[in-house]
């Protein structure tokens, strides 16, 4: 599966033989497939650390910035300053794996459901419980790519002109 938590950047390997060019490498990290990392210091060895771990299929990534928040019954989490889901595409496979999820959770209650095909409407809803809790709790979610947000923003002010009569 990879690496996968948000607060890493992952870095191209291009951008990992730049950065080690200008001697900017330091302070990076080797990601693991179970979520660990390993900060690269000064003293480390291309060879042996960097070209090694990138050949065994390893991947390299650069901390962003990240706020303490707290859900609702206050549950300490740790979440990018912006989590950028424009970046995921779409979000098919974290939808079926939430289906996945609600179908053990009726299987608890002696519920199963006749078909294989998964109730998207319930996904849906549960999706948005889910992510308006971590909107409640403060995290902010970039939605759009950069080029798709600033289109959307012009047209917002367009529409606020009209309506001011300017």
């Amino acid at each position: 599966m990879g690496y996968t938590w948000l607060g890493m950047r992952k870095l191209t390997w291009e951008e990992v033989l730049q950065r080690h060019e200008k001697g900017e490498l330091a302070g990076c990290f080797r990601l693991y497939d179970d979520n660990s990392e390993a900060m690269i210091d000064r003293g480390y060895d291309f060879a042996g650390d960097i070209l090694a771990h990138h050949k065994k299929g390893g991947e390299f990534g650069e901390e962003i910035d990240t706020i303490d928040l707290e859900l609702a019954d206050g549950k300490k989490i740790t979440a990018p300053a912006v989590v950028d889901v424009s970046a995921l595409g779409c979000m098919d496979e974290l939808e079926y794996e939430l289906w996945h999820v609600i179908e053990d959770y009726m299987v608890q209650f002696g519920i199963r459901t006749q078909d294989d095909e998964p109730d998207w409407a319930t996904v849906k809803a549960v999706q948005d419980c889910i992510l308006n809790q971590f909107i409640g709790a403060g995290v902010n979610f970039k939605l759009f790519d950069d080029e798709t947000q600033a289109e959307i923003n012009k047209r917002f002010r367009e529409k606020e002109n009209e309506a001011n009569g300017k």
